[in-house]
């Protein structure tokens, strides 16, 4: 019973490792690190307590060197400020109001972003980062100025 309660919970922590990469918040990380370790603790030495023991270590142990050191890292947060009031362009709409927009950033010279706005846009419409909401960029339309 041991193994494959085991087994599950290396099974959930993977995949938790793999939503914190296509998140990219750093929050998961840690959880799924512990899972992992409480998972193989629980198959090879069959004891629960020592499983929820090392889980709690290990999620601890890595939430701490995360928060510690996540700051000197180049991350999320400081491509969200390089994004801030940067134009983009439209390139593909994934639902009613959530866009892919390009941006010129980056080493190869651009990244696509999700973005959410509440007005329709096209393919092609310049947009604004005014914010976020969740993993999404907030964005408005940029509006030319007509030259009468």
């Amino acid at each position: 019973m041991e193994v494959k309660f085991g087994a599950l919970l290396i099974f959930f922590g993977v995949l938790l490792l793999a939503l914190e990469l296509h998140l990219f918040t750093a929050y998961i990380f840690p959880a799924g690190l512990g899972l992992i370790v409480s998972g193989i603790y629980l198959i090879l030495f069959k004891g629960y307590l020592g499983a929820l023991v090392s889980f709690l270590l290990t999620t601890l142990l890595f939430y701490y060197l995360s928060f510690k050191y996540i700051k000197k890292v180049r991350g999320f947060k400081d491509v969200l400020d390089e994004l801030k009031s940067q134009e983009g362009i439209v390139i593909g709409r994934l639902d009613d109001f959530t866009y892919q927009i390009r941006f010129p950033l980056g080493a190869a010279g651009e990244e696509v972003w999700n973005g959410y706005c509440e007005e329709e846009l096209n393919y092609g419409d310049r947009v604004k980062v005014v914010g976020m909401r969740g993993n999404k960029l907030v964005v408005k339309r940029v509006v030319d100025a007509q030259v009468g």
